[in-house]
């Protein structure tokens, strides 16, 4: 090591000032430019750290409050009839008995229905576009379907006039349901 060293303090007193020079300018530049990575690493450990420690924060207050959250639960689950609720395929054919009492199934598009599942119910969910109906057959669908609740659930409805006849309406409703897992 010494004599590497020695080799270095050599070379460089052999040097002209402007070669003196340009290393001094490169060995600054390549000091600062690991510098700024040595803070830029330590500025995302420290970020990362804070972001950590918020989590874990989060995380100790959630379950600081599991109890209240357990309880929660089965006050709602006591509410709810296992019965009632709707599985993904039972949901499709739910629909479709409503959209025949009001007359709708041969101008209804229903989409396939979309299932999360969850750790306690698994959450369903189906698009169904309806073309050319009444405002009439509309408020009959609505309070059909208001009639489900909780157990049936209208996320969104989009309503537009027919463009071919605006006494009509074309409307797309959101609809979602549940089914309790066995407990």
């Amino acid at each position: 090591m010494q004599h590497r060293l020695q080799q270095v303090k050599r070379l460089f007193i052999r040097m002209t000032l402007r070669e003196k020079l340009l290393s001094l300018l490169f060995i600054l530049v390549m000091l600062s430019i690991w510098t700024s990575s040595l803070l830029k690493r330590s500025s995302d450990w420290n970020s990362n750290r804070k972001q950590a420690q918020s989590d874990l924060k989060i995380q100790q207050q959630w379950l600081d409050r599991s109890d209240q959250f357990a309880a929660g639960l089965n006050r709602a689950l006591e509410r709810v009839d296992p019965e009632k609720t709707y599985a993904f395929t039972q949901l499709s054919g739910r629909i479709d008995t409503i959209l025949r009492q009001v007359s709708l199934s041969q101008s209804a598009d229903i989409d396939p229905v979309r299932t999360r599942e969850g750790e306690v119910f698994n959450d369903h969910n189906v698009r169904i576009r309806l073309s050319r109906i009444s405002i009439a057959q509309l408020i009959q669908l609505n309070k059909l379907l208001s009639q489900e609740t909780p157990y049936i659930n209208v996320q969104s409805v989009r309503i537009t006039k027919n463009r071919r006849n605006p006494e009509e309406l074309d409307a797309r409703f959101e609809i979602n349901s549940f089914d309790l897992k066995n407990q």
